[in-house]
Formats: structure tokens, sequence, C-alpha cells
């Protein structure tokens, strides 16, 4: 037989030691439930506002001049993620400051291209164009973005509108 004796004393934590393991817990789960939503992440994100831009007219819908929002955003992408498939309502500006990303595009017949964009790269992006970013990897790509889009269109859009995906 095992002669393992056991204390049936209840065991009693100090309140220094009941913080930690709180402490540890939450943590713990914090880590769970938030750290996913870092691998899509705003590093810096501002806007301002400018009384009357000119949209024109963008996949056919006549937008004209309004009040518009100016955003600037930087963000990261890990390996893999992509933003999905959608187009601007005004200009915008680029600029990748780290990694590597894959951006495809449609153009006007319907036809699908891709070019990867490095670290120190920029490009334009006119009004209304279809397209996707990607980071293929290896690491973390940071990038950096200006748009204008209509303030009827509120500040949570972003200035991004999504399609379905045109392209494989």
């Amino acid at each position: 037989m095992n002669n393992l004796q056991t204390n049936k004393r209840p065991l009693v934590l100090g309140r220094s030691c009941k913080r930690k393991i709180t402490g540890a817990i939450v943590a713990g789960i914090l880590t769970l439930l938030v750290g996913p939503a870092f691998a899509f992440s705003d590093v810096f994100f501002k806007s301002g506002t400018v009384d009357a831009y000119d949209f024109g007219t963008v996949h056919g819908q006549y937008i004209g001049i309004q009040p518009a929002f100016v955003v600037i955003e930087g963000f990261t992408m890990r390996p893999g993620d992509s933003v999905g498939w959608h187009y601007h309502k005004g200009t915008s500006y680029i600029i990748i400051a780290d990694g590597t990303i894959t951006e495809q595009d449609v153009d006007e017949n319907s036809n699908c291209s891709s070019r990867q964009d490095t670290a120190g790269s920029a490009f334009v992006e006119p009004p209304g164009k279809i397209h996707n970013v990607t980071n293929n990897g290896p690491g973390v790509a940071i990038i950096w973005w200006a748009t204008i889009f209509p303030q009827s269109d509120g500040i949570q859009s972003d200035g991004t509108y999504y399609v379905p995906a045109p392209c494989n």
C-alpha cells in the first residue's frame, strides 16, 4: 500500500498571492480575447474636415461637391492578413513603411493584375479603383495611407467601401 499522507487543511493564500493569481488569470484572458484584434490594428488614426470637395462620379454614381473627411491612418498587417476587395471615393495615397504587401487591382475592362510593394515604396490609387491588399509575409507590414470621403458616409466608413471579390 501507498503511505501517502495528505494534509486535510484548506490551502490559505495571502492577499499578495491572490492578487498575483488574479492578475495572471486576467492577463491570460485578455491575451486570448484581445490578442487576435492586434493582428490588423491601427497604429495611428487622425481625421479632419474639408468644407467642400468635388468627388465627381464614382462607379456611375454622381457624388458631386460635398463636405468631406480627410483621414490619415497607419496600421499593421500580419502575414496572411488581407484588407478585402474595396474602393475609395476619393484619391488615396499609400506608403509602405515596413514589410511587403501584394496589391491586386481590377482595371476598367475587369482584368485582374497584382504587384508587390516593399518598404519605402508609395503609390496613388484613383477614386473608384477596386483593389485588395494582402500581406503574404514573411513579416509584419506597416502601411500609412491618406484618403478623402464624403462626410455623409460617416467617419465609421473610414473611406473604405467593400465589394464582392472580382478576382481569385
